[in-house]
């Protein structure tokens, strides 16, 4: 029997939205998962706007009751949702996956989705999540995104937006149901042998100026390790982004 309960809808503003409603409303339950066949105010981290063609993407969200799992750091429920995404693509044969860090999904240096997850938290306790998948399947052009990409443009398929659907929530629900959280490090290995530009120089950017850096993994609070200059350091999302490209700063 299936830990998740699907709750299909023809359009909403945004399906992390819609259930943090039904969660202030006491009507929410673990495992929902509420799919749109249109989103029209998607977010995306940094409380970016979530581009998508309607059509021929994939926006679905799921609510994670989390007081019985014993998690040793929020950033492993990203982790696993990322990883469980990864394990859907390799399935369809998507080529060159990668994790854009926090969670960003990409294939062949391009995005391909996203994932934003939403914690709350009692007495500094986290108690459950809401967790936004966006994925782009068949669209064929972006204007203006010249870093995003569909898994059509990557593999050269036309895809099923059920079939895909069926897979990556076959995988999610794997990874929030059936991951061993107490195995943290084996987790954060996994997710770290996934991260795009591990173990390269690169270039970032922080709200003072732009920077080169190697990077060098992810702490299991989900901050960046970068080799700056010859010394290691961590920074959070909020301190400072990796850029798509290397630029003549």
């Amino acid at each position: 029997m299936s830990n998740l309960k699907i709750i299909k809808l023809d359009a909403t503003p945004s399906t992390n939205d819609y259930l943090k409603k039904r969660r202030l409303s006491g009507k929410s339950s673990d495992g929902e998962l509420v799919w749109a066949k249109a989103q029209t105010s998607g977010r995306g981290q940094r409380e970016n706007q979530w581009e998508s063609d309607p059509k021929n993407s994939l926006t679905f969200s799921i609510y994670r009751d989390l007081r019985d799992v014993d998690l040793q750091t929020p950033f492993l429920i990203s982790a696993v949702v990322s990883l469980g995404v990864l394990q859907a693509l390799d399935q369809l044969q998507i080529p060159d996956l990668a994790i854009k860090w926090p969670n960003d999904i990409l294939s062949c240096n391009h995005k391909i989705g996203g994932i934003l997850i939403e914690n709350f938290y009692f007495k500094n306790k986290l108690l459950d999540s809401i967790i936004g998948v966006g994925l782009n399947v068949n669209q064929d052009s972006f204007e203006g995104l010249p870093y995003a990409s569909s898994l059509k443009i990557s593999s050269g398929k036309l895809f099923d937006r059920e079939t895909v659907f069926s897979k990556v929530t076959q995988y999610l629900e794997q990874a929030l149901y059936k991951t061993i959280f107490e195995e943290s490090e084996l987790t954060l290995k996994k997710y770290c042998e996934r991260l795009w530009k591990r173990d390269q120089d690169w270039d970032f950017i922080t709200a003072a100026s732009p920077f080169k850096a190697k990077l060098l993994g992810v702490s299991p609070t989900g901050k960046l390790i970068l080799n700056i200059a010859g010394k290691k350091v961590e920074r959070s999302t909020q301190e400072v982004q990796i850029l798509y490209e290397i630029k003549p700063f």
